[in-house]
């Protein structure tokens, strides 16, 4: 199914925040079982896969097709990965506080909403909110 992305973050770095919003359009498919999804979108140039399990509210992000380059999301849990920039990798660590995958609006298929820290070296970097709405694209 084609859909329409709203997404919104708001980053916080040494109390400072920003924040942004981008829209994109993507394709939303129910893979393997009831409850998991796969969103495909562009960002900026880059592709992006989401695998959204709604049941174990659970969310894993692959940029560009590679599995090493993936973000995993689940509440109370720990990840790191090596994460690609234009001037190289960096190896970053992701704390995530709080998932919540919501199917229950009347005006979107799915809303997503994320709580996680940025680590870097084990330090903290930046405290971060997602906020994704799909919606069916007409």
């Amino acid at each position: 199914m084609k859909v329409k992305i709203d997404m919104w973050t708001r980053q916080t770095i040494d109390g400072d925040s920003d924040t942004m919003e981008h829209s994109a359009e993507g394709v939303l498919r129910e893979q393997l079982s009831e409850g998991q999804h796969l969103l495909t979108y562009f960002q900026d140039g880059v592709h992006n896969e989401m695998q959204i399990n709604v049941a174990d509210e659970e969310i894993t992000v692959v940029r560009n097709w590679k599995q090493e380059n993936r973000f995993f999301y689940k509440q109370n849990q720990h990840h790191h990965m090596l994460y690609e920039t234009p001037m190289g990798e960096m190896e970053l660590g992701f704390d995530t506080k709080y998932v919540e995958i919501d199917r229950l609006h009347p005006d979107s298929l799915l809303n997503i909403r994320l709580v996680y820290t940025i680590t870097q070296g084990g330090r903290p970097v930046s405290e971060n909110e997602v906020r994704i709405r799909i919606r069916e694209k007409k």
